[in-house]
């Protein structure tokens, strides 16, 4: 019997426990009920305004980056223009001198032509008195022009 007296007393002891503990659920349960939750969402939308101003200004910065990048490949060329301008003076240049030097190298070879032309001509008109006062030392030039004309040239 003592045992079931100590059980007794254990039960007793658990249930005043248990029944405190529902007291105090009882309690927190009516606080829980009564409190009122204010949703206070400034703080958020404070941070997200920050948020949004950052990411403004690191567009604004990130176009202004590339603006200055693309100025500088436009203003960056594989020559400058001093140098295309230079190019194009250099060339007209070398075409007026070898259009001239062409110019003068025909004129030199047809001059040169014309006098050849003139001094045989001179030459041949010389001779030609000569060999109409010496008839025998035409026939002779005759046959030795006929030979080295048939005879190719050895030099």
């Amino acid at each position: 019997m003592a045992k079931i007296d100590e059980i007794m007393e254990v039960l007793t002891q658990e249930i005043s426990g248990f029944n405190k503990s529902i007291g105090k659920l009882e309690e927190l349960s009516e606080k829980f009920n009564n409190l009122k939750i204010q949703t206070d969402t400034s703080n958020l939308e404070l941070q997200i305004k920050d948020y949004l101003s950052l990411q403004r200004n690191a567009i604004s910065t990130y176009e202004k980056r590339m603006d200055e990048v693309m100025k500088k490949i436009e203003k960056s060329r594989w020559t400058p223009k001093w140098e295309v301008v230079m190019l194009y003076i250099v060339m007209c240049i070398n075409t007026i001198a070898f259009g001239y030097l062409g110019y003068y190298f025909v004129k030199y070879e047809q001059k040169k032509e014309a006098a050849v032309l003139k001094s045989k001509k001179e030459g041949l008109g010389k001779a030609r008195g000569y060999f109409d006062d010496h008839p025998i030392i035409y026939k002779d030039f005759e046959k030795w022009a006929k030979r080295q004309d048939s005879v190719p040239n050895r030099k």
